[in-house]
């Protein structure tokens, strides 16, 4: 079946093209969170301390973070699949650098720099997006993002099990090899696209301020999964410490099952999709908000019980990565040319948010405990509802996406 792109080329959007896009994205998007179940052994090998070796999973999200605002918007200018390629190229350089490090040093400014160049899947969503028809755009990010949430769960789990075997090294020659595969896949089935290539490098990051400042919808779309992704990082963050406590007393091995138990809820996305294209937005953000708070109200009291503590990173795991889909598609609903930058902006924001939740999760524990950790996490997702107050999809960006003919992707 021939679909329409949001700019009027017509496309075969086809299950296994979408499948191709949430693989490279999960492989890619695991490079940012494969040296978090590590750090015991780099510590060993590099003869630091556990907590001062914990500066290199900090450098990767740092990287991960400046790859965004500085990397991502480049997706408006180029060729995306040639732009995704070359940043393949780049990232299985960089992971090999990354086994092949000899001091501490040395992995941190790999690892720093691995976390610059392996935001790929951020310029694969809004690529998905652009190829996507008006009528399914929304059950396209949805499946999109299935493979995000298997690449950032599953990471640690498969990372632990390669380093107990085989050792720290061996997760990144293996994650270079995965990414030759990547390379192929991409080179033989990824259709081609256009940038726009009307303006330069310098403006096109000054123009950044100006498009968060002038669109609504993007800020509330950011405020909506920061404060969400937030309330997932306190989470996840803080389970180990949970799991090592009475009445568990289980090891790290355990967060890792934990994490593969929330590699389900990412089927809920595509289910979140089609709300989306048939309902809008707007209900399935609430719809995912309130799954996640009614799941943090219920773990204040279930969080010591294990079958509760599951279900609970479940819906979770549901609730945050849906509503990620939903916001998505409400900034991808705004100016075609700029999906990249949008998007850029979106996940710089989120992962802003992230980073908060993780400390302040921490904090939370330090003092309180569990009861804390999920005090702070309804706090921050209560903030998260204040941005569907007076929040619509402008109807003159859609009516303008649905008249526009005969453009490049």
């Amino acid at each position: 079946m021939n679909l329409k792109s949001s700019e009027g080329t017509s496309y075969y959007v086809s299950r296994g093209l979408v499948l191709l896009m949430a693989i490279v994205c999960g492989f890619t998007v695991a490079n940012v969170y494969l040296n978090q179940t590590l750090l015991v052994s780099m510590s060993t090998t590099f003869h630091a301390s556990a907590a001062s070796i914990g500066i290199i999973a900090t450098l990767t999200q740092i990287g991960y973070a400046l790859g965004n605002l500085l990397l991502v918007p480049l997706g408006d200018m180029f060729e995306r699949k040639k732009l995704i390629l070359i940043l393949l190229f780049v990232v299985c350089i960089v992971l090999a650098l990354n086994a092949l490090s000899i001091n501490r040093t040395w992995i941190m400014i790999a690892s720093l720099t691995l976390g610059v160049v392996t935001i790929i899947p951020q310029i694969i969503v809004p690529l998905a997006a652009n190829l996507a028809s008006d009528d399914n755009r929304g059950k396209v990010l949805g499946n999109v993002a299935i493979g995000l949430v298997c690449g950032i769960l599953g990471a640690r789990f498969i990372s632990g099990f390669i380093d107990a075997h085989f050792g720290w090294r061996v997760v990144y020659w293996t994650a270079a090899t995965a990414t030759l595969l990547m390379i192929f896949l991409v080179t033989v089935y990824l259709p081609k696209s256009k940038g726009t290539n009307v303006i330069n490098y310098k403006n096109l990051l000054l123009s950044l301020g100006p498009l968060f400042i002038k669109e609504k919808v993007l800020q509330k779309s950011c405020l909506s999964q920061g404060m969400m992704f937030g309330s997932f990082s306190a989470f996840w963050t803080t389970l180990v410490f949970l799991l090592h406590t009475s009445p568990y007393s289980y090891g790290s091995a355990m967060a890792g099952l934990i994490g593969l138990v929330g590699i389900a809820g990412a089927f809920a996305t595509p289910i979140i999709g089609r709300l989306i294209d048939r309902k809008g937005a707007k209900v399935a953000s609430f719809l995912c908000m309130s799954t996640s708070l009614l799941a943090f109200i219920a773990l204040t009291w279930l969080g010591y019980w294990l079958p509760g503590l599951i279900l609970g990173a479940l819906l979770i795991t549901v609730g945050t990565q849906a509503n990620q889909v939903a916001c998505q598609f409400n900034i991808f609903q705004l100016e075609v040319e700029k999906r990249s930058r949008l998007n850029g902006l979106y996940m710089v924001s989120t992962f802003l948010g992230g980073s908060l939740g993780s400390y302040i999760g921490l904090l939370a524990w330090s003092k309180w405990q569990w009861h804390g950790v999920c005090a702070v996490a309804i706090l921050m997702i209560t903030i998260s509802f204040s941005s569907l107050i007076k929040s619509k999809t402008p109807e003159r960006n859609v009516k303008s996406l649905r008249g526009k003919k005969g453009r490049n992707i």
